[in-house]
Formats: C-alpha cells, sequence, structure tokens
C-alpha cells in the first residue's frame, strides 16, 4: 500500500513550511561571496517560533554577516595609506606605496573579505619571478600591515598573510653586499685622498671618508650638522630622503666617537667651508650642496626660493667606481662601507651590544639602541679599529 504524503502548509513566513504536527522545515538561502552562486542551508523545528528563530540565526550568521559593504584589496589598500600617511616619513609612504602597487596586481579586484592564504601564497609566487626574496618578503610585509587593518575594521577575522612564511632570503649579491678587509679598507682610504682634489672634488672624498670611519648611512651622513659634532663624538640624530630632512630609519639617536683620521677629515672640511666661503654655511651642514646644485634642485622641486641645501644620494655614485678602479679592490656601494664597519668592529673584538649601537640596529636581545654603551666604551671602538687598519700591535 503506497506511503501517503503529507502535503506542506505556508506559515506565512518566508522560508518556513510546517510539514505536518510538530514538524516545521526551515530554508535559508544567500548568494557565496567568494563564487558568486545561490546556496541554501535546510533544517527541521518542533515549533514555529523555533523555526523563525533558526531562520534568524541562518540568516544573520551567512547572509547578514556577508552583506555589510564589501571593498576590492585595491580601494582598501588606498584608503590604508591615506589614513595613515602622517604617521611615517615620506620615504615610508613612497615604500609603502611601491609595495602595495605590486600586491594590488595580483589581489587589487579581490574582496578584501574573500581573501585566504592560498590567494595570498598564489600572489607571492607570481611575484617571486624576476625579483630578489628579500624584496618580495618586503611587499609581504607590508601586505601584512594593511591586511592587520582590515581585520580590526572588521572585513576580516583573521590576517590571511600571517600564516604565509617569508622566503628564505640569501646573502646580498653584487656592490651592496660585498664588504672591505682591514688591508683593503686601508687601500680604500689612501686612495681616496689620492684622488681628492683630483678626479674626485675634496668635499666628496671626504663625505666619502666619512661613511667609512662611521658607517652611518648615507642619509645620516648627508644630515649631519656642525651642531651635532660636539665633544668629540657625532650626535645622529636625523637623516635625509630626496634631499627633505627626516628622522632616521630606528627614530632613535645615537651617538659615534669620532675617531683621529676623522677628526683630521672634518677639520679639513671645516676649514674648507670658510675658506671658500661657501654659500653652504648658513645652513650648518657639514656637507651643503653647491650652489649650483641647490639652484638645479629647487628648480626640478619647484621649491621656495631658499631651496635646499641638502646633497643627492647620488653623489658617490661615480667617484666610489674611480676609487674602486685606481684601488683595485673589490666593487663597493655606501652600503658596504656600513657593512664593512661592521666586519672591522667585530675582528677589532668590539663587543655586540656596542656595534649594535653604534650601527644604530634593533634586535630583540637589545631593544636600546645605545642604552648600555658608555663614552669609554664608544672611544675604545673606533680606537680599535684604527689600530687594526694602521696595523698597530694591539
Amino acid at each position: 500500500m503506497p506511503i501517503k504524503k503529507t502535503r506542506s502548509r505556508p506559515t506565512g513566513v518566508p522560508g518556513i513550511v510546517q510539514d505536518g504536527p510538530g514538524r516545521f522545515i526551515v530554508r535559508a538561502r544567500w548568494t557565496d561571496p567568494r563564487t558568486g552562486r545561490r546556496r541554501k542551508r535546510e533544517a527541521v523545528a518542533a515549533t514555529l517560533a523555533e523555526a523563525v528563530t533558526l531562520r534568524e540565526r541562518f540568516l544573520a550568521g551567512e547572509e547578514q554577516k556577508e552583506r555589510p559593504t564589501r571593498q576590492r584589496f585595491a580601494d582598501y589598500a588606498e584608503q590604508w595609506i591615506e589614513a595613515h600617511a602622517a604617521e611615517v616619513a615620506p620615504s615610508t609612504r613612497t615604500w609603502w606605496g611601491g609595495a602595495l602597487a605590486h600586491a594590488i596586481v595580483g589581489l587589487g579586484r579581490n574582496y578584501v573579505d574573500s581573501l585566504r592564504p592560498v590567494d595570498i601564497r598564489e600572489w607571492r609566487n607570481k611575484a617571486m619571478k624576476g625579483v630578489a626574496p628579500a624584496t618580495v618578503n618586503g611587499w609581504h610585509r607590508v601586505l601584512k600591515q594593511v591586511l592587520d587593518g582590515a581585520v580590526e575594521d572588521g572585513l576580516l577575522e583573521g590576517n590571511p598573510a600571517r600564516s604565509i612564511k617569508a622566503l628564505k632570503e640569501g646573502r646580498t649579491k653584487g656592490p651592496r653586499g660585498n664588504s672591505l678587509g682591514a688591508e683593503e679598507f686601508r687601500q680604500f682610504i689612501t686612495t681616496t685622498k689620492k684622488l681628492s682634489g683630483g678626479a674626485i672634488s675634496e668635499d666628496v672624498a671626504r663625505f666619502i671618508q666619512t661613511l667609512a670611519w662611521t658607517g652611518l648611512r648615507k642619509g645620516e651622513a648627508l644630515a649631519l650638522k656642525w651642531g651635532d659634532y660636539r665633544d668629540g663624538e657625532l650626535f645622529v640624530e636625523r637623516s635625509v630622503w630626496n634631499r627633505k630632512e627626516k628622522s632616521t630609519k630606528t627614530d632613535d639617536p645615537r651617538r659615534i666617537a669620532v675617531v683621529e683620521p676623522l677628526a683630521e677629515v672634518l677639520a679639513e672640511q671645516r676649514q674648507w667651508l670658510l675658506r671658500t666661503q661657501h654659500p653652504g654655511l648658513a645652513s650648518d651642514l657639514i656637507f651643503p650642496a653647491s650652489p649650483r646644485h641647490s639652484k638645479a634642485g629647487t628648480v626640478r622641486r619647484g621649491e621656495g626660493a631658499e631651496g635646499s641645501w641638502f646633497r643627492s644620494g647620488s653623489l658617490v655614485d661615480k667617484p666610489l667606481r674611480l676609487i674602486v678602479a685606481e684601488a683595485g679592490i673589490p666593487r663597493i656601494s655606501a652600503h658596504s662601507l656600513r657593512r664593512t664597519w661592521e666586519n672591522l668592529l667585530r675582528r677589532a673584538g668590539v663587543d655586540q651590544l656596542v656595534r649594535r649601537s653604534l650601527a644604530g640596529w634593533r634586535s630583540e636581545e637589545a631593544q636600546a639602541i645605545y642604552a648600555n654603551v658608555d663614552r669609554s666604551e664608544r672611544e675604545a671602538a673606533g680606537a680599535a679599529v684604527v689600530r687594526l687598519v694602521m696595523g698597530e700591535r694591539t
């Protein structure tokens, strides 16, 4: 005998029908935000009240939760940079913009709330082609910051970029990754002095020697003022980017003892500025730009009549090539001198904490840049390198 089927009856509530005594069928439908396909969910309740509650829970948890204003990643990234622009230096904003430009190429059309680890991994794998791992890791770090913001704004439950491990970075290649030994460093200094006033202008040669004897970042050396040179030390408190003053990379002031060879270089620079009555003396910069370059930079950047006496970071590019060729040493860049200074300090037996303080590096082990390093240690560090380079016995 055939089984008699009960005809479902409408309850007056959309998505709920009664399918017999004490049996209410609940059906909820919504559009999957990732695929755009329609999805549905079905359940059974014993009473109409339970059915209504169940339906509301379905819609609140599935449909309505996905519906708040959705943003594509490209739009959110632009808003994020604008919101944080005032918090960082112009150089950092430029870096963020470049990094996010690469992320937008691969992820820009995705909705922020639809991003998953597999999307980040796929973007990163494509970005790796022809690009150094360190560069891709830099883009990835910026992406993580942006998606952290999306989590805070309630657009994401978790940051999918944080589940993707950074790429393994190999040794820095090219001139930037090179470092000079003690003998090569001695030859470098000798050759720089030899070419000074001839193939290389005097003040540029002295600037290069300042980089060599301090391990300063190029922008930090360009920002040095005579007021920063006091009591036998250089107080490093600012930097230069695109001929504009900004904070140092870590935004932490530090001090570097001026060793005897550097003291001679700075004395020569001061005498030269006074003897030539350099117009940049009023800027108090140790290495001001020439009037011609200052004026040219003013025209290019559309600045006021006073212009800027900060020099361009490219001033050492050609001189370094000339020095390398004349000295017969490995190719180096300005950053190579920073790497060289660290290696010479290490070979001279300078304590790791002191080296970290002098270079201005952060680490988990030493939060303070020079908190536990006194002047005697800084002077001893510089003197140790002089002894090593000059071949003197300890």
